[in-house]
This record gives C-alpha cells, structure tokens and sequence, in this order.
C-alpha cells in the first residue's frame, strides 16, 4: 500500500476551487488568550513607535545570528521586541486574514533585568507578561530545542503557538493554512524587531514539540509552532 502522503492531503483539503462557496460559519471566537490568575505580571515600558533605523537599511542587515555573550536583556528590549505582536486597537504589527489573530507569544525568561526566570505569556492586550511557570530545568529546555547552536546563551527564547480553531471558525479547514502563515508572519515581525535593537536572534530548526508543549503548560488545540532564540 503506498504511504499516505498527509502534507499533500493537507494543501488539497484546504484548496479552493472556482465556485466554491467560501468556507466560515461567522463565529466569534477569541483573539487572544488571558490568564486569569498568574504567578507573577511583568508592566512592559512603551514602546517606541519612531527613531531607529531606516526601513531599507534595516532589511539589508536582517540575517540570523547566533548569541554569542551570556549577557542580559532588558525589558525595554522585549517591549520593542514584542511591539509588532501588541494588540492596538483590534489590529497587530502583522496581518490576520478575517482579523482571527490565531497565534499566541510565550518568553522562556533566562536573563532579563529585574524579571524573575520563568515562563511568561505575552498579553497583547495589555503588553504585558504574565509569569505562568517557574524557572524550568534549564538541561530539559536545552535538550527539548535539540541543543540548538547557542541556546544556553540565550537572555530569552520567543515561542510562538497556533490556535488553528480561531482560524478555522472563520474560515473552515482552510484556517489550518493560515494559522501557519500567520505564526510566520509573526516570527519575521519579532525578528525584524530584534535585529533593529542589535539583537543577535535565531530560530531553532528543530524543537521537540510534545517536550516544549509541557514547559509551556499549553492545552489541546494550541500547538508550538516556532522558537526563536535570543541573546546579544
């Protein structure tokens, strides 16, 4: 029997044909998610909306870069970091096809000025990190990012997550597709972000999905889909 070919079942079950009615029920569905009662909340300064590089010479610089310093960021370099994810009103740094915004933000704090290590999630509405999880085992967290090329050197690490049902009320199966999309979307923003503050950031190729899914406490239906490391 020939094997099952899931990465071509998934591009045909989210096609559209001419003269297909377009998928998507109108449900409302949440855009982001709001912890009701974290360890701990982290105010994030303002982030600056001007000054900096220019945009062309910004992108001539965008390559990733591994950190080479065990030195600590500021949490004025993670609000301007995380600004393109901050929910301004109803909209984003980056574009959601019918405004799902299915893509969630998680810092694994490790070297942050006067921010306890832990486990963070990131309130766009608020632009803010609530701590959700305490410090994890630094060893484990390595091991389930495959010991990627400077991960202990780390001062963060930027885990983006999908929430494929918010898309997928809106737009039916084809929702799965955009959840993707959007999740890389998101990454491109942050790490635009963090080469314009003279960031050394990368993304780690390979991570375990099931070992960073626990360290992150996340619940069924929202999955990792992207970790980016970040240092100087």
């Amino acid at each position: 029997m020939k094997k099952k070919d899931f990465g071509h079942a998934f591009l045909a079950y989210t096609r559209l044909s001419p003269g297909q009615a377009l998928p998507g029920n109108g449900q409302r569905v949440p855009t982001a998610k709001v912890y009701a009662s974290p360890l701990e909340t982290v105010d994030l300064p303002e982030a600056r909306k001007s000054g900096g590089p220019q945009t062309w010479r910004l992108m001539a610089q965008l390559r990733a870069q591994t950190p080479e310093l065990e030195l600590t960021l500021t949490p004025g370099d993670l609000a301007q970091m995380l600004l393109p994810l901050s929910d301004r009103d109803g909209r984003r740094g980056y574009l959601s096809s019918a405004g799902a915004y299915p893509v969630e933000a998680y810092l694994v704090v490790r070297r942050v000025q006067d921010t306890f290590p832990g486990v963070y999630h990131y309130a766009v509405k608020a632009h803010q990190l609530e701590q959700i999880a305490p410090c994890p085992d630094w060893a484990v967290w390595e091991a389930a990012l495959a010991d990627a090329e400077g991960a202990g050197l780390a001062g963060v690490y930027l885990v983006l997550t999908a929430v494929p049902a918010r898309s997928v009320a809106r737009l039916g199966p084809r929702g799965y597709r955009q959840a993707l999309l959007e999740a890389g979307k998101a990454a491109h923003a942050t790490f635009t972000a963090a080469v314009a503050l003279g960031l050394a950031a990368r993304e780690a190729e390979w991570f375990y999905d099931e070992s960073v899914a626990q360290v992150l406490g996340l619940p069924e239906g929202e999955y990792p889909v992207a970790v980016v490391i970040v240092g100087r």
